[in-house]
């Protein structure tokens, strides 16, 4: 970052809540003023840029409104969109739970909801077909729970889907960033996710330039 020219500002969040004595925060309940005090602090460091686009990987937090209506944050979210909710562990032991046929990575706009912010962009992948059958076959009908409980992460299934996802993950940023620089997609004034002629869309659908990444990637 440094080597290329480009601003750099830290803040902890780990350390801010070590040196006010607080537990991390319970997302189900309302986000205590500590919570949103570090947002605030967040703001004073970063008030000197004017980004058109922010984005979260591996951010972990929830915004407050206070932050999430000045700025159009996009979250990474292991899922594809009406896919599961919460970690990537979760979203994977919900999947198989679910016989699921498919998932996915999305983009989605980062409000003070969990993970309910509307899609910005996705891609889509098989969890059926290939090598997903014969792993499919070997849980038989146990459920997650049981298998978390025997072999937890280190089954096969759970493997091969988190192996998939992860490596969509940072060609779904890059092709994200790119549609939004050559305009493909947009955030209206009014916080709707819209296609280059202006029009509200559920999604900027990437899985064939996702698929195309991967597979000049080899």
């Amino acid at each position: 970052v440094e080597g290329d020219g480009i601003p750099l500002v830290t803040f902890s969040y780990q350390k801010y809540r070590g040196a006010r004595g607080m537990k991390r925060p319970n997302p189900d309940e309302p986000m205590p003023e500590w919570r949103l005090d570090y947002d605030r602090e967040v703001q004073k460091r970063i008030a000197g840029f004017q980004p058109d686009l922010c984005l979260l990987a591996g951010f972990l937090l929830i915004f407050g409104h206070e932050m999430a209506d000045r700025y159009d944050f996009i979250n990474l979210h292991p899922a594809a969109p009406g896919g599961p909710v919460g970690m990537w562990q979760e979203v994977i032991w919900k999947l198989i739970d679910a016989g699921a046929d498919e998932t996915g990575a999305m983009m989605h706009l980062a409000i003070p909801e969990l993970d309910k912010g509307a899609a910005v962009s996705y891609c889509r992948f098989p969890i059926r077909g290939g090598r997903y059958d014969a792993a499919w076959r070997e849980i038989g009908q146990r459920t997650a729970a049981e298998i978390r409980e025997a072999e937890g992460e280190e089954n096969a299934l759970f493997k091969l889907i988190r192996r998939d996802g992860v490596a969509r993950e940072v060609p779904l940023i890059i092709a994200t960033i790119r549609a939004f620089c050559q305009g493909r997609v947009k955030i209206s004034a009014d916080r709707q996710v819209v296609d280059a002629a202006g029009r509200p869309i559920s999604g900027y659908d990437l899985s064939g330039e996702i698929d195309d990444l991967i597979e000049s990637a080899g």
